[in-house]
């Protein structure tokens, strides 16, 4: 099948996030039953490889490693943002999966977001399937717009319901639970084992960085 072609227009071509990609960015911070809980976003380049491992908006992670190496300052300001953002996304997630209601100022936040984030307005050919053309974005909103999508898309989806949070109270892990009874209450126990030697392995460093 042909796909139609359409009159070029400005901006960029972003395709539609994964809905879990939201999870992915929750579980940054990981094993977090645990004190300390394991943090993966340390540095402002380490939030920035994230976004590049998880297919983010190249011209944008290129464009903020530049400006952040000269001004360091501001890499850590804007991480402390992602940080907040992250937090409030994992506490509206955690307090569904435990059937409570998300605090109010956790919404906000990421509403907050999603409000700063390029609006999808245009759909466009794109391979064989379609993806959204946005204005040219810029800073962190920017480089954060697929994990407010994919929020956004979760949150008011039907896989929603298969949102679970794992049962083994030092991991908290967030995870979709796409088993054909969905009753799973575990991430897994091989990737919990995983994590757990990771989290021993970060613990054992913060002590020598201490020491």
């Amino acid at each position: 099948m042909t796909m139609p072609t359409l009159a070029a227009s400005p901006g960029v071509i972003v395709p539609a996030p994964r809905d879990d990609l939201c999870l992915d960015f929750a579980n940054t911070r990981f094993w977090r039953g645990s004190d300390p809980a394991t943090e993966t976003l340390t540095e402002p380049e380490s939030l920035l490889d994230w976004a590049e491992s998880t297919g983010g908006l190249p011209a944008v992670i290129a464009a903020l490693r530049e400006r952040w190496r000269g001004d360091p300052g501001e890499g850590r300001r804007r991480l402390d943002d992602a940080l907040r953002l992250r937090e409030a996304l994992y506490a509206v997630f955690a307090a569904r999966t435990g059937g409570g209601e998300p605090a109010v100022d956790d919404l906000l936040a990421i509403n907050g977001g999603l409000a700063r984030a390029p609006a999808r307005v245009r759909l466009e050919p794109h391979g064989d399937r379609f993806a959204w053309r946005i204005p040219v974005p810029s800073g962190l909103d920017a480089l954060l717009t697929p994990v407010l999508w994919s929020t956004g898309d979760l949150l008011t989806g039907p896989r929603l319901t298969r949102v679970r949070q794992c049962a083994n109270e030092r991991c908290r892990w967030l995870f979709l639970d796409d088993s054909k009874s969905a009753n799973r209450r575990w991430c897994s126990m091989s990737q919990c084992g995983n994590r757990a030697k990771a989290h021993r392995h970060y613990v054992r460093r913060r002590g020598q960085a201490g020491g």
